[in-house]
């Protein structure tokens, strides 16, 4: 009989491989929900995707969960200093700020050509600064120039909360909580308009204000949770025997599941789509795991560049509809062959973002960033 492994280690050597098949699955969940609509109402398959992926949206809520996980995960053995709160802040922009940069840009390019507007260089701006560009629709908030970068704005304001948080050191994490509470219940409640349901919280007067307080974050606090539980002994034997009991583990993910498909309880909030995205996790990280060996590479790969497919497929298709009708034959921009075609074209340049964008530029700015770091270390002596 072997040992209990230990739960940073199996995390460690499994290389985040149940993590990486969440990501690319609520990529490509998001994306056939976006490029579904390609496809008229009476199109072949269309009454399938609709059931299949109507609750596509439900993928950002799980892409929420992963990130509170996920921050757990990378700063669980960080020394806290000024200088690595410093570098983590740097390294998250770095990995989210250059491939959006440049995607967002070619979609202005793509844009201006089929609808000039006026007001894109203020919310070329904004968007690239990550700042909502509406006091409504909740919880988008005016969407962004590249449309789905509303979502990122919220994720870039969770990484400075955990920013913040680490400059309390050991009491980083009551810091946090201790934040949630207080724009996320103290704030609506003073305005009286404290709701669990992302779409239906009441506009505050600021855009900012407004997302900061919207109860979609609450999902990556699920995923902070999560992670401390992930860290934590008993707590981690605790939820692994849970699901290990008779059919708890297929059972919840097939709830999971008809959530999604059937509609039920659908929207952003902690208490909606926020509850099928924790069990999925959940049943993944803290059972499936530990129980299969290796994950199809295909799907692990997909889930390696899910940021660029999440960036890249609705500029994909619209350029295809783009090009078709400047080539003169405007009636393959849209129908079932067209959504294969977009998402097959999709996946391929997403492959070459990833290479270019992800990996490539973002390991020669880290190494800049190093080389900086170095030469601050070294002044202090040369003088």
């Amino acid at each position: 009989m072997g040992q209990r492994q230990d739960p940073g280690r199996v995390i460690r050597e499994s290389k985040l491989n149940s993590i990486q098949v969440l990501r690319g699955i609520a990529a490509l969940y998001v994306t056939i929900y976006h490029l579904k609509d390609v496809m008229p109402k009476d199109a072949a398959f269309r009454k399938e995707f609709e059931f299949i992926f109507g609750s596509g949206p439900a993928g950002v809520s799980l892409f929420f969960v992963i990130s509170g996980f996920i921050m757990v995960f990378i700063t669980s053995n960080t020394v806290l200093s000024g200088r690595n709160i410093l570098r983590f802040i740097a390294k998250r922009l770095i990995r989210i700020w250059p491939a959006y940069t440049v995607i967002t840009l070619g979609y202005c390019l793509l844009h201006s050509r089929l609808a000039p507007n006026p007001e894109w260089p203020s919310e070329l701006l904004r968007s690239l600064l990550f700042i909502p560009l509406g006091n409504t629709p909740p919880p988008f908030y005016g969407y962004a120039v590249l449309n789905v970068g509303w979502s990122l704005n919220y994720e870039i304001y969770f990484y400075l909360l955990i920013a913040v948080s680490m400059l309390f050191s050991r009491l980083r994490w009551y810091a946090f909580f201790l934040m949630i509470a207080v724009t996320l219940v103290g704030i609506p409640t003073y305005y009286g308009v404290f709701t669990l349901k992302a779409d239906k919280m009441n506009d505050l007067g600021s855009p900012y204000l407004n997302m900061v307080t919207n109860p979609i974050i609450w999902n990556f606090v699920y995923g902070v949770f999560l992670g401390l539980v992930y860290y934590n002994r008993a707590l981690h034997d605790g939820i692994r025997t849970f699901l290990s009991w008779n059919m708890m583990a297929p059972t919840l993910l097939c709830l999971a599941i008809w959530q999604f498909l059937s509609g039920f309880l659908g929207g952003f909030g902690p208490f909606e789509w926020g509850l099928g995205s924790v069990a999925i996790f959940a049943v993944f990280v803290f059972h499936y795991q530990e129980r299969i060996q290796k994950f199809p590479p295909w799907l692990v790969r997909l889930g390696d560049m899910s940021f660029s497919v999440y960036l890249l497929h609705v500029p994909v298709v619209v350029g295809l509809g783009f090009l078709f009708r400047k080539l003169g034959f405007p009636v393959y921009g849209e129908g079932t062959a067209m959504f294969f075609l977009s998402v097959t074209v999709t996946l391929i340049v997403s492959r070459l973002s990833y290479e270019y964008l992800e990996v490539r530029l973002t390991s020669y700015l880290s190494q800049l960033l190093l080389a900086r770091e170095r030469v601050a270390v070294k002044e202090p002596v040369s003088r």
